[in-house]
C-alpha cells in the first residue's frame, strides 16, 4: 500500500496513514407546514466530503517535512494503491494540522490531517 500526497511543490509519502475519517453533510431542506401531517421537501444532493487522517513517519525529519508542505494554503491530492475511493482532491480549512511523537516508538510520528474535499 503507497500513499501519496501531491501538492504544489512536490509529493508527501508516508510509511503508512491510519485512522482515515469522512463525513458527508446532507443538503436536503424539510419545511414544516402548519395543519399538515407530511411536510414538503427540497432534496439536494450531499456536500463533498470532509473529516480527518494520520499520516505515519518513520523518522522525525520525514514528518517534519510533511507538516512544512501541507501547512502552505493549497490545493492538495491523495491517492492509495489499496484504498481507491481515497483518492480525492481537497484543502485544510477547518481544523488544526497537528504533529505528534509517538509514545511508545520514538522513531515513529503522525501528523493528523483535518481535510475538505474539493473538485478538482
Amino acid at each position: 500500500m503507497t500513499t501519496t500526497i501531491t501538492h504544489a511543490t512536490g509529493t508527501v509519502v508516508p510509511t503508512a496513514l491510519e485512522g482515515y475519517r469522512a463525513s458527508r453533510p446532507a443538503r436536503t431542506l424539510v419545511h414544516r407546514i402548519l395543519n399538515r401531517a407530511d411536510d414538503d421537501v427540497t432534496l439536494r444532493e450531499f456536500g463533498l466530503r470532509s473529516g480527518s487522517f494520520v499520516l505515519v513517519f518513520d523518522g522525525e525529519a520525514a514528518a517534519v517535512a510533511a507538516f512544512a508542505a501541507l501547512g502552505v494554503p493549497q490545493k492538495l491530492a491523495i491517492t492509495d494503491t489499496a484504498v481507491h475511493s481515497l483518492a480525492m482532491s481537497f484543502v485544510i480549512a477547518e481544523g488544526e494540522l497537528s504533529i505528534e511523537q509517538d509514545r511508545d516508538n520514538v522513531r515513529l510520528w503522525r501528523v493528523t490531517v483535518p481535510y475538505n474535499e474539493v473538485t478538482a
